[in-house]
C-alpha cells in the first residue's frame, strides 16, 4: 500500500526486524506493480492519494463554472443565448410569409447598453441611406403584449436580413 511504501522506503529499522528485507519482498497489490520488489515500486501520487485528486479536480471543475458564472453575468451571456436560440427557432421553423410579405430589410437586435449607438447613430445612417433601409426594432415595431420571443421570431421571419449589434 502506499503507507507501507512510503514508511518502508524511509526506514532501516525494518530490515533488522524483517528477513531479507528490501530484496527479498515483492509487492502484491495495485496489479500494475505485482510481482515488482518493494524498493523498485514507485507509486503515483494520484494512485496514493485518491481522494485529494478527486477532491481538487471537484474544486476546479466548480471554480470553472463559478467563473464561466460570474463572466456570463457580467457580459450578458444570458440574453446573447436567448437570442440565439430565438435566431435559431426562427431558421426552424418553415417561415409563414412568403417571401413578397417580408415587411423589413433587416432585424436589429441589439443591447439595451447600446441603444443609442444603435438608434441615434446606426438606424439614422441606414434609414436615410439611398435607397433608405426598413429596419425591425424592438422598441418601436414589437406588437405590445405579445411574447418577446413570438415577436423576435415573427420579426426575423418577416426580414430579409438580421442585424446583431455585439459589444
Amino acid at each position: 500500500s502506499c503507507d507501507f511504501l512510503s514508511f518502508a522506503q524511509g526506514q532501516q529499522a525494518l530490515a533488522r526486524v524483517l528477513v531479507d528485507w528490501p530484496d527479498g519482498y515483492r509487492c502484491d497489490a495495485p496489479s500494475h506493480v505485482r510481482g515488482q520488489r518493494v524498493q523498485d515500486a514507485r507509486l503515483s501520487l494520484s494512485e496514493c492519494h485518491r481522494a485529494a485528486v478527486v477532491s481538487a479536480v471537484c474544486c476546479a471543475l466548480f471554480l470553472l463554472l463559478l467563473l464561466t458564472g460570474v463572466l456570463c453575468h457580467r457580459f450578458h451571456g444570458l440574453w446573447y443565448m436567448k437570442m440565439m436560440w430565438a435566431w435559431l427557432q426562427a431558421k426552424r421553423k418553415p417561415r409563414k410569409a412568403p417571401r413578397r410579405d417580408l415587411c423589413y430589410d433587416a432585424f436589429v437586435s441589439y443591447s439595451e447598453r447600446d441603444s443609442y449607438w444603435v438608434e441615434n447613430l446606426m438606424v439614422q445612417e441606414l434609414e436615410h441611406f439611398n435607397p433608405p433601409l426598413k429596419l425591425c426594432l424592438h422598441k418601436r415595431d414589437f406588437v405590445p403584449g405579445k411574447w418577446i420571443i413570438d415577436n423576435i421570431i415573427d420579426s426575423i421571419e418577416k426580414s430579409r436580413k438580421t442585424i446583431f449589434v455585439l459589444s
